[in-house]
């Protein structure tokens, strides 16, 4: 890794931010998926399904993500199953997001009355079309706050990839530290602003999708 000047830190950075941007957005959305998947398993309280997501989310939310990632990336390999960097990032991002965001989805679905399932029901509504049209416009709307928070915890969850090598900022950050530590300080003033360049426009986009939902929902 040559690095003569500051454009060439710049440059390293970007690449990583790319990586960082590239594995929080595909696990924030397979997260989100799998938290609608569980939300309404728990809502209609499958009695087997239900125990099993009780598991998931206790595992996930009670164990580190740098913990999980070094299990599956260094660990699956004894038993045949190779993942590279990337793939296995997603992965763990995305199983830690989804017990978070099935928690947050969950709550609001607590938020729905039995007298609107019932009048769901009475107007002949499938429960399919009462999932979705009654049930997951509710409770994302109600949850959305913690939606926003968790997409911003997994963004800066990937820096907890490190640990298997994925090349993203603090990677690359204790990379060049650990060559040239004389570059200490430039490195970490990039390092930081690589990651406000990344969520602080994530929080405002959050933050107006919160304003919109919530005037919608209640006209302010």
């Amino acid at each position: 890794m040559e690095i003569n000047n500051i454009y060439d830190l710049i440059g390293i950075f970007g690449k990583a931010s790319l990586v960082t941007i590239e594995v929080a957005l595909l696990s924030i959305f397979i997260a989100f998926i799998i938290g609608l998947i569980c939300s309404i398993t728990l809502f209609y309280k499958i009695p087997f399904l239900k125990a099993i997501i009780y598991i998931y989310v206790e595992f996930f939310r009670n164990t580190p993500s740098l913990i999980q990632a070094y299990f599956i990336f260094y660990g699956l390999p004894k038993i045949f199953v190779k993942l590279d960097s990337f793939l296995c990032s997603v992965i763990v991002l995305s199983l830690l997001g989804g017990a978070y965001m099935c928690e947050a989805i969950y709550s609001g679905t607590k938020a729905i009355s039995k007298n609107q399932r019932e009048l769901a029901m009475a107007i002949g509504l499938s429960k399919f079309d009462t999932i979705r049209y009654l049930i997951l416009p509710q409770s994302i709307s109600i949850s959305i706050a913690a939606i926003s928070n968790n997409a911003i915890f997994l963004t800066k969850e990937v820096s907890a990839m490190k640990i298997i090598l994925l090349p993203e900022i603090v990677y690359q950050a204790f990379s060049i530290i650990s060559l040239r530590p004389d570059l200490m300080l430039p490195v970490a003033v990039i390092m930081i602003v690589s990651y406000l360049l990344i969520l602080i426009p994530m929080s405002y986009v959050f933050s107006r999708l919160e304003r919109k939902v919530r005037f919608a929902e209640f006209g302010y």
